[in-house]
């Protein structure tokens, strides 16, 4: 087993103006540190992935972990087909240690 993203999730998506909830657990042979990437296969809904936050800390092992992303002032795009990633590094984003279910972003 690895980093695994429960939430979001195709049951449980974000709202656009309200801060998007992460909950995740991983185990003691994890990387330490990852980014979260917002990434949508549909280019015409996200032309660009969005970095939501570096350098976070993984946590205590066998845990559930919750981090709270506040959304930019625009919002979060609205649509379907979104996924979190968990990724080594922002600008190695092919390193991909987690990946959520795709959701939903609403307005």
């Amino acid at each position: 087993m690895a980093y695994l993203v429960k939430v979001p999730s195709d049951k449980q998506g974000w709202y656009s103006h309200y801060d998007g909830r992460i909950t995740y657990n991983r185990v003691n042979t994890d990387a330490d540190r990852f980014a979260i990437i917002l990434t949508n296969q549909d280019r015409s809904v996200l032309p660009e992935d969005i970095v939501l936050k570096t350098g976070v800390v993984g946590g205590t092992p066998v845990q559930d972990h919750t981090i709270i992303i506040q959304p930019p002032q625009e919002g979060f795009p609205v649509g379907d087909h979104f996924r979190i990633n968990f990724v080594k590094v922002p600008n190695d984003q092919h390193t991909i240690f987690a990946q959520s279910s795709e959701f939903t972003i609403k307005a």
